[in-house]
């Protein structure tokens, strides 16, 4: 059953997994797309939430060697809220170490994490021996009418 129109409360959980390629991220992002269409959410939020899951998809691909296997996304709208959590299997990283600061305009990469907490309302990292998990919140709201 569709959720009603403008409708932010009904709960719905989509996973989708992403082979560890750069070519399969085009695919993750129209996932992502068709998972939010039911809810007629503003252009701006879609395009928010698509591009953060982008960025945080994209740093397990570059980051992590083919062997650890692929990256996992589920993305759940639930109370008004979307949470997009990426997963993968890799040899992880100090989270400490990011930062959520403006990066430098000169570098040539560096602006992930940055864009993904511009993008969303919330952004978690934990990391281990076992791999990466973000987890990404952005509260959403029925469109205005027209």
């Amino acid at each position: 059953m569709a959720p009603k129109a403008n409708s932010c409360q009904t709960r719905k959980v989509s996973r989708y997994t992403l082979e560890p390629s750069p070519s399969a991220l085009a695919t993750l992002r129209e996932f992502i797309r068709t998972t939010l269409r039911p809810y007629r959410l503003s252009e701006s939020s879609v395009a928010d939430i698509v591009s953060a899951t982008h960025e945080a998809a994209k740093n397990a691909v570059v980051h992590n060697p083919r062997s650890a296997g692929p990256v996992d996304v589920v993305c759940e709208i639930k109370d008004g809220r979307v949470v997009v959590e990426v997963a993968d299997r890799g040899r992880g990283f100090d989270p400490r170490a990011l930062s959520a600061s403006l990066p430098d305009p000169e570098a040539v990469a560096g602006r992930g994490y940055y864009l993904m907490n511009a993008l969303m309302d919330g952004v978690e990292t934990r990391s281990g021996k076992s791999g990466t998990r973000v987890r990404m919140v952005k509260a959403i709201a029925p469109p205005n009418p027209a």
